[in-house]
């Protein structure tokens, strides 16, 4: 059974979505994060004589410079698309393509903890020998949840319609 489209969202699923990260998200988490190592550093040196206390601070600044790390990174690839969907399937940075037919679930994960977003995060289960799951953190993407899942909808849909050509 074949459903109804639009020729214009026809027209929108011929070429695939790229979606980048947002400029505005790494920056505010690059200064939230330089600030906090800063704040932890500082408490770090002030516990001198206290060895167990340092311990303890200079694991969490560690912590939030692995964080300030994962901020600067995707700073460098704004112009490179971190997730590409298309009919084919789903597209990684790192080269991987998930083709519709080879997932099995397809989640965006999204926790917090009074009302504070903790993760952000897409889960894809696949019949593939390897990955059997891929996961990407997706915080920083120009993207939602609905918007994520509704353009999943999209191109799976039209890639049953009519399937690729070979």
């Amino acid at each position: 059974m074949e459903i109804y489209s639009s020729s214009q969202n026809k027209q929108k699923t011929q070429k695939p979505r790229e979606v980048y990260y947002s400029r505005t998200k790494l920056i505010v988490g690059a200064l939230i994060w330089t600030l906090a190592t800063a704040f932890f550093g500082a408490l770090t040196f002030r516990m001198m004589g206290n060895t167990s206390g340092m311990a303890v601070g200079a694991v969490i600044t560690c912590a939030a410079l692995w964080m300030l790390y994962g901020c600067l990174r995707p700073l460098g690839k704004l112009d490179k698309p971190a997730l590409t969907i298309g009919r084919d399937g789903i597209s990684f940075e790192d080269g991987l393509l998930i083709g519709w037919g080879d997932m099995t679930e397809n989640t965006y994960l999204s926790q917090s903890y009074m009302g504070i977003p903790t993760l952000k995060l897409i889960q894809i289960k696949t019949t593939l020998k390897k990955p059997k799951v891929k996961k990407m953190r997706v915080a920083a993407l120009d993207i939602d949840s609905d918007e994520y899942l509704a353009l999943c909808d999209t191109y799976s849909q039209s890639a049953v319609m009519a399937p690729a050509r070979r």
